[in-house]
């Protein structure tokens, strides 16, 4: 019973980091032209459904229904900014909240 505590910390912490991500991301990659070009503008479209992108990257299946890796097309339209954002966010998340809660 006393395993709940830590790790309602470790999924909330989780939680809040994702969402303070996935808000810039809605403001930022949502919001922007290239985004529709690329046509991921529906993945970053509100809140929600930017968290559930941000978690489905973190954890791996970060594709488009096509199966076309985002963070690839991402990059290529947003560059440095973008990928440098996206590993300090993966390593984060991936590495430390992950580490805490695995």
């Amino acid at each position: 019973l006393s395993c709940w505590y830590p790790l309602t910390l470790a999924f909330t912490l989780l939680l809040s980091v994702i969402y303070v991500i996935s808000g810039f991301a809605t403001y930022t990659i949502g919001r922007s032209r290239e985004t529709e070009e690329l046509e991921l503008a529906k993945y970053f479209r509100n809140l929600p459904l930017s968290m559930f992108t941000a978690f489905r990257c973190f954890t791996g299946e970060c594709t488009n229904d096509l199966g076309y890796p985002m963070t690839s097309m991402l990059a290529q339209k947003f560059g440095l900014p973008f990928v440098a954002c996206y590993i300090m966010s993966y390593m984060l998340v991936s590495m430390g909240i992950f580490n805490v809660i695995l």
